[in-house]
C-alpha cells in the first residue's frame, strides 16, 4: 500500500480524506485487537481524516463524534510531547498508553503528515501490531 498512496504534498484535502480512509480499513482489518482507530491529519493540525471501528466493538462502545475530536486533539499532543524524549532516546516507532481495559497506540506516518490512534484490547501486543502495521503501509 505504501507506493501506492502518494504522499501528502500538493494533495487535496477531499484526496487525503480519501486516502486517510483506505489506511483506516487496512489496519483496523489487519488485526483482531485492533477495535477502533481515527487518522489525524498532522499537516493542518489535528483534524480526523478517517475513522474505522471493528466488528469486534460493540456500538454502544463507540466514541461520539465530540469525542473523537478531543482523542485526535489528546493523541496529536501526547505524539509531539514524546519528541522531546526522541532527541535522547533516538528515533520514535510508536507511542503506547494503558489504561483499565485497553491501550492506544500511536503511529506517526510521516511520509502521509497522518497520525494513528488505535484502541486496542488490553492484552494485545503493540509491538507485534506495529510491525503488522509498518510492513501494511510499507513503512518498515
Amino acid at each position: 500500500m505504501g507506493s501506492s498512496v502518494p504522499a501528502s504534498q500538493g494533495v487535496s484535502a477531499q484526496r487525503r480524506k480519501t486516502v486517510a480512509g483506505k489506511i483506516a480499513d487496512s489496519v483496523a482489518n489487519c488485526d483482531p485487537s485492533i477495535l477502533s482507530l481515527v487518522v489525524v491529519d498532522q499537516r493542518d493540525g489535528h483534524e480526523v481524516l478517517a475513522i474505522a471501528r471493528s466488528k469486534n466493538l460493540p456500538p454502544e462502545k463507540h466514541a461520539t463524534p465530540d469525542l473523537v475530536i478531543k482523542f485526535g486533539i489528546a493523541a496529536t499532543v501526547v505524539w509531539g510531547a514524546a519528541e522531546t524524549a526522541s532527541q535522547l532516546l533516538g528515533r520514535r516507532e510508536f507511542v503506547i498508553g494503558a489504561f483499565s481495559d485497553q491501550s492506544v497506540l500511536l503511529v506517526g506516518l510521516q511520509e502521509f503528515q497522518m497520525l494513528l490512534a488505535i484502541r486496542l484490547t488490553r492484552s494485545s501486543n503493540a509491538e507485534h501490531i506495529y510491525s503488522k502495521i509498518a510492513t501494511l503501509l510499507g513503512t518498515s
